[in-house]
């Protein structure tokens, strides 16, 4: 039975200075044995973050009015127990980072069944997590039988899943002794993030797959800079896009440090056969007008409306799409040392999009954020509170699509992935949505967040690719997209032409999207 902790809670409330808020959590590890305040700091923590600060966690405290902004939560030791301190709020939930068994790190909360924890509650975190997630996963089930067009139609696989993990958290609830409730509630945790992936895989299937909107829909791979090192192997890479089912090719145009505004012709000499190449392959171009790691120190909004003038006047009647804002609300912008103000960059990116449809309103303008929230280094930067505040400042404005960055490596999602396409289509409520890029770690180590296993980066990345590709169908007012991002390196390698086992999940996975027709 769970034991009375009069002491440690008379120890915590000594210890939590008086100007701050607290919860006291108790976390146990996989095998049912609790986790002290490195531990658990640890078990928030990336693969190559070996001594994590404790003040510094993917753990806020976000208050259930709303009326206080997200507070990043400290934690601290305190006998056996951890004590998690934040600014004063009335009443709170927890959002985290959480390690899933079998399936990966996801984005997850915990909110006393939506009525938050106050000042001074003992909050067991594994508990109340899964209690959190499976109320969460109830309600989206509820809401795509009921809401949404098409209308979800589980089949018995998912009905199935979706009925183990209510009997999980029955079963979980039962149980009296610690580590055995424990170690129930993470069983449960892992049934109701395997179900959910599967709604959401399967309501992307059908809609994807529905005639009245099929047509809308874009699937993608990218193209970047490295594209101009290719350019021998063009023919075959272009063959390879289209014959994966892709439509679209994201295309990321270089700094081009020589003449970044691309005021001569001759400039546009190599990318003008890449753009030919695709259009005759009958592939749609979207025009990345600067990745967002290659914007110069010397960067001001009018040498960026020159620049996107100078690549949309070229490429009229070829480029339908510019990609006009590459994941704008990212920290390093501008570079790492000193990267630009958030106002800065809104300033900058208003002008490239003001721009494109000065010279034509018909163009599409495309802008991409990235999808952190826990992860993110501040909110200032995070997606939420980006959008709060340059949606009052205009973003959105001559704005037709935005598009997600989901790097599941850096930023998990997993059970956090549709709150992530909700905050942006609550932000947002005219533009189209779709994930513009999607990746999964460069070599071959994972040095951030694993997903399915620790130690088996080339399985998660087949694994994220059907699930992001097409779950993100099953969003509202969704393009999809997928625009894998390592498209040269972990799809078309350089070498001997040959595609990778990545490259055929993906083609298999357009098939299974009702994508084959689009390459015959």
């Amino acid at each position: 039975m769970r034991a009375p902790l009069p002491a440690l809670f008379a120890a915590f409330l000594a210890a939590a200075p008086a100007d701050a808020a607290s919860l006291k959590l108790l976390a146990f590890d996989e095998k049912g044995r609790p986790l002290d305040a490195e531990g658990l700091a640890r078990r928030l923590s990336r693969a190559d973050d070996k001594a994590p600060d404790l003040e510094h966690l993917p753990l806020w405290a976000a208050a259930i009015d709303g009326k206080i902004p997200r507070q990043r939560v400290k934690l601290s030791r305190q006998g056996k127990l951890v004590l998690a301190t934040w600014e004063k709020a009335e009443r709170v939930r927890l959002e985290l980072v959480w390690p899933v068994d079998e399936d990966g790190f996801n984005a997850v909360a915990a909110d006393k069944g939506g009525a938050g924890f106050g000042d001074g509650e003992l909050v067991f975190l594994d508990e109340e997590i899964a209690a959190t997630q499976y109320a969460r996963f109830r309600a989206s089930w509820k809401r795509r039988l009921s809401d949404w067009l098409p209308l979800y139609k589980p089949g018995k696989r998912a009905k199935d899943l979706a009925e183990t993990a209510q009997e999980a958290m029955a079963e979980a609830a039962r149980q009296k002794e610690t580590p055995a409730r424990v170690k129930a509630y993470q069983k449960a945790l892992q049934h109701i993030a395997l179900a959910w992936e599967k709604m959401l895989f399967e309501h992307g299937l059908q809609h994807a797959l529905d005639e009245r909107r099929a047509p809308g829909l874009r699937f993608g791979l990218t193209l970047d800079e490295s594209i101009l090192n290719r350019l021998d192997d063009l023919e075959w890479i272009a063959e390879a896009v289209r014959r994966s089912g892709a439509d679209w090719v994201r295309l990321v145009f270089r700094a081009n440090p020589s003449d970044f505004l691309y005021a001569s012709l001759r400039s546009f000499n190599e990318y003008d056969g890449v753009v030919d190449e695709l259009v005759r392959n009958k592939i749609k171009v979207m025009g990345g007008v600067l990745d967002s790691t290659q914007w110069p120190k010397t960067m001001t909004p009018e040498l960026y409306a020159e620049r996107t003038k100078n690549l949309v006047l070229h490429y009229r009647g070829k480029i339908s799409s510019w990609e006009v804002g590459s994941e704008l609300n990212g920290d390093w912008i501008g570079g790492v040392s000193a990267p630009f103000t958030t106002e800065q960059v809104y300033r900058t990116y208003a002008a490239g999009v003001d721009k494109v449809k000065e010279l034509d309103p018909g163009l599409e303008t495309v802008a991409t954020l990235y999808a952190w929230e826990e992860t993110a280094p501040d909110r200032e930067h995070a997606l939420s509170d980006w959008l709060a505040v340059q949606v009052k400042r205009g973003f959105g404005r001559n704005l037709d699509v935005v598009g997600l960055s989901v790097q599941p490596e850096e930023n998990p999602l997993g059970m956090g992935f549709e709150r992530v396409f909700d905050a942006t289509g609550d932000a947002l409520p005219r533009q189209k949505l779709m994930i513009s890029s999607l990746g999964y770690v460069e070599k071959e180590e994972v040095a951030g967040y694993w997903w399915l296993a620790p130690d088996d980066a080339d399985g998660a990345r087949k694994d994220i690719a059907i699930l992001y590709t097409t779950a993100s169908c099953a969003m509202p007012r969704s393009l999809c997209g997928g625009f894998w991002w390592q498209t040269l390196d972990q799809m078309l390698p350089p070498g001997r032409r040959k595609a990778t086992d990545l490259y055929k999940v993906h083609r298999r996975t357009l098939d299974q999207l009702g994508r084959r027709e689009s390459r015959d």
